[in-house]
């Protein structure tokens, strides 16, 4: 199940943005506890805060997915 860029949510459109500035180099899905959760990895190769936790892989990277797309420049002019 792929979702569009129209079904983003806040935190995916802001952690698109800090990639897109050079903070954090990009997200990631990570196994937290059970769950998976979506993370952003800085340069250093450490993990930001957990974003959003789900309990199925596919849909946490269905989200990261849609946050690397909105973090391509080209995406940018494509959402407007």
């Amino acid at each position: 199940m792929m979702t569009t860029i129209s079904e983003t949510t806040v935190w995916q459109r802001n952690l698109a943005s800090v990639i897109r500035s050079g903070l954090i180099d990009r997200a990631e899905v990570v196994d937290l506890r059970g769950l998976h959760a979506v993370v952003g990895v800085y340069k250093d190769g450490s993990y930001s805060a957990p974003l959003a936790k789900y309990s199925e892989r596919r849909r946490a990277e269905d989200a990261v997915a849609i946050v690397h797309r909105l973090a391509e420049p080209a995406a940018l002019v494509e959402a407007n």
